[in-house]
């Protein structure tokens, strides 16, 4: 990936995504799912991804996580932030401004880019109800050292009420934290690089660590080493959650040869994106 220059940035200001933060729920629709085949340029970047899997990643995960070392510069991390805005979109987020939310989880948070968004989107909430706020941390952990020392070199609170903290952790094995301690929980391409004999501690562990709510993104085409679960609403229905919200996106606006992302980074796979809510929630002051 190239450093990106103004242009690509206002290429992606073109999206759309400062008006309509949902534009990817809005514009999908199953004919572009089938249509997107026939796009040359996305077959091409399904096999240079597909070829591009590495033999530690397939071999073992958590190791592979574990080990990375990818350090990321400013303007490569904030346009990739941007990018990604357009197949995370902020389902469900309105929650987290709601008064008496105080903790938020981004497990798996990788460079910690959509856990400013998180954040961003939390504030601006606030902003436009002219509300200034109240105590609130979001919390970033991923398995990667080198992209926790990412998140915290480049990742800034955009409120003064909000602290962002990162921090290494293994949610198989299991957090350092007390039942119920976060209100929502957002696991982010998480779960898609998991078999089912990690994925499923980890569904259990977002099932005791969280009170309120879930959000998960996640690949649905198939993919060496990549596990789709088009059935996460019924595993999170298992653990005591029920979803809001489902949709279908596909990683960048549709086109119908080409792309409209300047930097050429993702193919347009298809993701899902699942709101839950605890059907039994427990109370803030019984957890406070």
């Amino acid at each position: 990936m190239r450093v990106p220059t103004p242009d690509d940035f206002r290429e992606l200001e073109t999206w759309g995504l400062i008006e309509r933060p949902m534009a990817a729920v809005e514009a999908f629709s199953p004919e572009h799912e089938q249509r997107r085949e026939d796009n040359e340029r996305h077959r091409r970047k399904r096999r240079e991804q597909e070829e591009s899997v590495s033999e530690a990643f397939l071999d073992d995960t958590q190791a592979y996580y574990r080990s990375m070392e990818r350090p990321i510069d400013r303007t490569k991390w904030d346009y990739l932030k941007r990018r990604k805005a357009w197949f995370h979109p902020p389902v469900g987020w309105e929650r987290f401004a709601a008064p008496g939310v105080s903790r938020i989880l981004d497990l798996g948070c990788g460079d910690g880019d959509q856990t400013e968004r998180i954040a961003e989107f939390v504030a601006g909430r606030w902003r436009a109800a002219g509300y200034d706020g109240f105590p609130m941390e979001v919390v970033g952990v991923d398995l990667s050292e080198s992209r926790i020392e990412n998140a915290r070199r480049h990742a800034r609170s955009p409120h003064e009420a909000i602290t962002l903290r990162f921090e290494s952790g293994d949610a198989v094995a299991g957090l350092d934290y007390p039942d119920d301690y976060f209100d929502y929980t957002l696991a982010l391409g998480l779960l898609e690089v998991l078999d089912d004999d990690l994925a499923e501690p980890v569904l259990d562990e977002v099932a005791r660590l969280t009170a309120g709510g879930v959000y998960v993104r996640d690949l649905l085409d198939s993919m060496p080493g990549f596990h789709p679960r088009p059935d996460v609403d019924e595993r999170l229905a298992e653990r005591g959650f029920e979803t809001r919200e489902r949709h279908r996106v596909l990683e960048e606006p549709f086109v119908e040869e080409g792309t409209r992302d300047p930097l050429d980074v993702w193919p347009m796979n298809l993701h899902q994106v699942v709101f839950a809510t605890a059907t039994d929630p427990v109370p803030a002051d019984e957890r406070y």
